[in-house]
């Protein structure tokens, strides 16, 4: 039986960096892939932020939950911590948000507190080993800003919460200008996060691809395609979570 979408042409706005494995997926399908980022990520090398991580990595020992939010979260925190500590301290717990974020945690050699492919915030804090964590020390690691749902239920539980802020996401500097280029013709666009959909929104405007707006556009959960139709986009589809496979049967959906 021929894939859905089998011809289809895919435009994929993830960071450079990341993208590989879902391309891989996307072509594997049958599909055809347009690689135009939408979101960069800049690890902190600097500043008082520079010096809040360096604090922080060297009390890890002290942390009895240590949660990572992403795969750059993962990428960039685990190389700190392999660099103070070349033997990882015995007492943190590890969790990872989603299916690839505790895959990147395992490649590194990281067990997982939490693992499958529904790993959202929600789900995490179900998780029966965050339920008493009074007085416990949790440390998120994660990129500037962001939500903060995981952070504030679980103060309100009683746990000591801080947050390690690894870097900074941002608008890539040509990405108006790639946009302005983009002479194809999409069937249709994934987005991974609320604020790659922005910067795609704000894109679209500057380089007067407003055509755009009108594919099916794929988002990693309902509050991102409800945010999606509020800029502007007229065919939102909402995945399960931002995790490959959901978002590949929100996809073959969007487009059956």
């Amino acid at each position: 039986m021929e894939s859905t979408l089998h011809g289809k042409r895919i435009l994929v706005t993830r960071p450079a960096h990341q993208c590989r494995i879902w391309c891989q997926l996307l072509q594997a399908t049958g599909a055809d892939v347009d690689i135009v980022p939408m979101l960069a990520i800049v690890p902190v090398e600097n500043g008082p932020q520079l010096q809040a991580i360096k604090k922080q990595i060297l009390d890890f020992d002290q942390v009895e939950h240590a949660i990572f939010v992403s795969q750059n979260a993962v990428r960039i925190g685990l190389d700190w911590l392999e660099n103070y500590w070349p033997q990882l301290p015995q007492g943190p717990r590890y969790y990872a948000i989603g299916a690839a974020t505790a895959r990147a945690l395992r490649e590194r050699g990281v067990d997982c507190a939490s693992d499958g492919d529904s790993m959202d915030s929600e789900a995490l804090l179900a998780l029966p080993l965050l339920q008493q964590v009074a007085d416990q020390r949790i440390l998120i690691f994660r990129g500037s800003g962001g939500r903060t749902l995981i952070g504030e239920t679980l103060r309100q539980r009683g746990g000591r919460v801080d947050y390690c802020e690894l870097y900074h996401r941002s608008l890539p500097a040509n990405a108006a200008g790639d946009l302005a280029a983009y002479t194809a013709q999409p069937d249709a666009i994934t987005v991974h996060s609320g604020e790659t959909l922005a910067n795609l929104a704000q894109c679209i405007r500057a380089s007067k691809q407003d055509k755009l707006f009108d594919v099916p556009t794929v988002c990693p959960s309902q509050r991102v395609a409800d945010q999606a139709q509020a800029l502007g986009f007229s065919h939102c589809h909402a995945a399960r979570n931002a995790g490959d496979t959901a978002m590949l049967e929100a996809l073959q959906t969007a487009l059956n």
